[in-house]
This record gives structure tokens, sequence and C-alpha cells, in this order.
């Protein structure tokens, strides 16, 4: 019975790794924030919590020291990613919400092939996917790339104004609720 409840918390920890690390990227598309501040952040999280590495031997079942405290970096980071992306994100301050009108200065779309399979190593094209991207210009002179639907591709002109509305998070990095 307790090497089931270990599998169990084995895939239930795989599941969390890959929910945070796909809500991670997509909290941060709207969060206008440099990449190196998440990154930094969870470093120090991972660094200041690293003489708890030893308490990974359930999941990896080795006392090997280099090999807990990859399963604590991994882990660690992953969850503490989403805590700050996500708390800045979903208990941004309503309050202190404004519309800021951004320049479009341009706009694009990346093709990217499908494939589908169809055998043991046999894939064959499947159609292309397309990403939609504007790239803006904010009122105090940052350039941003984001990411955003067809319909305001298309709803978009280039050279033109769009509002967007922008509410400061909880912890001070501003994130994008309306306009994309």
């Amino acid at each position: 019975m307790k090497i089931i409840f270990i599998n169990a918390l084995r895939v239930l920890m795989l599941f969390i790794f890959i929910f945070s690390c796909g809500i991670s990227c997509v909290v941060y598309e709207d969060t206008l924030v440099d990449w190196w501040i998440p990154v930094g952040v969870v470093l120090i999280v991972v660094i200041a919590t690293i003489p708890f590495y030893k308490g990974w031997i359930w999941l990896t079942t080795m006392d090997d020291k280099v090999i807990n405290c990859c399963c604590h970096l991994v882990c660690v980071g992953a969850i503490s990613c989403v805590l700050f992306l996500g708390g800045n994100y979903w208990f941004a301050d309503s309050a202190s919400a404004h519309e800021e009108e951004v320049m479009v200065q341009n706009k694009y779309i990346e093709t990217h092939k499908k494939s589908r399979r169809v055998g043991r190593h046999r894939y064959v094209p499947d159609g292309v996917r397309k990403e939609y991207y504007l790239q803006v210009t904010f009122e105090n002179g940052n350039v941003e790339t984001l990411h955003v639907s067809p319909s305001t591709y298309n709803k978009t002109k280039t050279g033109r104004s769009k509002i967007l509305t922008l509410q400061k998070g909880l912890f001070g990095l501003p994130v994008i609720t309306k306009g994309l």
C-alpha cells in the first residue's frame, strides 16, 4: 500500500510541475516584466530553501546529493514561479486600473508546420499553425511584443494607437487585463 501511495505522489508531483510551468508561461505573456526578474526571484527562493534538499528523497529514492538538489531546483523553481507570477496577476489591485494608449509599431504572423504521427517512426505534414503578434510602444518608451488573438490582430492597424487596460500587480509588476 505504501508503494502505491508513493507512486501516486510522484505522479501528482509531475502533474504539479507541468501545470506550474504552463500557468507560468500563460501569465508571463500578460505581465509586463523583463525575463530576468521572475528568474531572479525563483533563484532566490531555490537558493534560500536548498538546505531542505533531503526532503526530495521520497521522490528520487536516492541519497545522492546532486540528484536531490536538481529535483529541488526543478520542483521548487516551477512552484515558486507560478506563485510569483500568478500571485502578481490574480491579486492585482483593481483600484489601480488605468488605460494606456500604445502605438502599434509592427504586426506579424509566425507560421509553424504541424505534423501527425502515422507510424512508429513516421510523421506526415498536417497543415500549419499561426501565431499572431503585435509590437507596441508604450508611453514611457518601452517596446513590447504581445501575443494576440486572430480577431485582435485583424482589427489592429500598424501605425495606429490601441488602448490597453493595465493594473498594478500584487508585487508591483504591471499586468494587462483588457485590450488583447
